[in-house]
């Protein structure tokens, strides 16, 4: 028995020895300089989310926000002793209702709050997009192809690429008929590929049907800001803002002026992102 008290004894005095301990670290944590004065200036460093611009039914956006994490900061800055801003540690602040419960509304255009653009190239069938293909990955510029079930069959191995090398494949069923089988089919494969995060689909103005299937099938439905159908490069020209959703027609035209339209686009400042980029909050 005495034994017993003993080793009751020992624990006691290890459990309170450990809470002591836990309550001076705790204390002198507060008192720390360092620490005093990362939260003296981390509202400094605060962006706060936007949210989504949503227009009857349609929507933009917002982005996340960050905010300084302040005890991972702290653990950072305790290394060399002294306050540095490159040592930050942020954590997120999300978005109020983002895209993920809006997929009942077109998507008309990226943030309009960096110069960045996105170009969607509409192929269908027999369309070559080799050439187009090529000056992006000169350029390390990242586009966006809407198929169909009929380009897919022909061209697996080339969609299987472009995705794998960061593309965005969207959907555009068979003939944009979203009621065919053929979508559910092509968002399958899609979505198996690769690291695709979401799918697609298109319209050029607003269609209920398009966006009610869309929707059940976890899908976006982009409505392009312009759609270019004819003299790509000089429509171009008339349709650069930011966050600007440009969908353009595979044809010889565009093949011919695609460099040119790339480079335009860079001369005036303007980055191009693929949809899965441009749309990300």
């Amino acid at each position: 028995m005495k034994k017993f008290f003993q080793i009751i004894g020992i624990l006691t005095l290890m459990v309170g020895s450990f809470i002591y301990t836990d309550k001076i670290t705790t204390a002198s944590k507060e008192t720390d300089e360092l620490l005093l004065e990362i939260k003296s200036k981390k509202d400094g460093y605060k962006e706060n989310a936007t949210p989504p611009i949503i227009k009857d039914d349609t929507i933009i956006p917002g982005t996340s926000g960050k905010e300084v994490d302040v005890e991972k900061s702290y653990q950072n800055m305790r290394q060399v002793g002294y306050f540095d801003d490159k040592l930050l540690v942020y954590k997120k602040i999300p978005v109020d209702n983002p895209l993920d419960k809006n997929k009942d509304k077109y998507i008309i255009g990226g943030t309009n709050s960096k110069k960045e653009i996105s170009l969607i190239f509409k192929t269908t069938q027999n369309d070559d997009i080799t050439n187009i293909i090529k000056i992006l990955n000169k350029n390390k510029i990242k586009g966006s192809f809407f198929i169909d079930s009929t380009y897919l069959e022909k061209h697996h191995n080339q969609i299987i690429n472009l995705i794998e090398d960061g593309h965005t494949i969207g959907n555009l069923s068979n003939n944009e008929d979203y009621e065919d089988s053929d979508f559910v089919w092509l968002k399958t494969i899609i979505t198996n590929i690769g690291p695709q995060t979401y799918n697609y689909c298109y319209t050029p103005k607003p269609n209920k049907k398009v966006i009610k299937i869309c929707s059940i099938q976890d899908s976006f439905t982009i409505m392009p800001t312009k759609i270019i159908k004819q003299n790509p490069l000089m429509n171009i020209k008339k349709s650069l803002t930011p966050g600007a959703i440009i969908s353009l027609e595979v044809d010889s035209a565009l093949n011919n002026q695609i460099e040119a339209i790339i480079n335009y686009i860079l001369s005036k400042g303007y980055s191009i992102a693929s949809l899965e980029d441009h749309l990300r909050e």
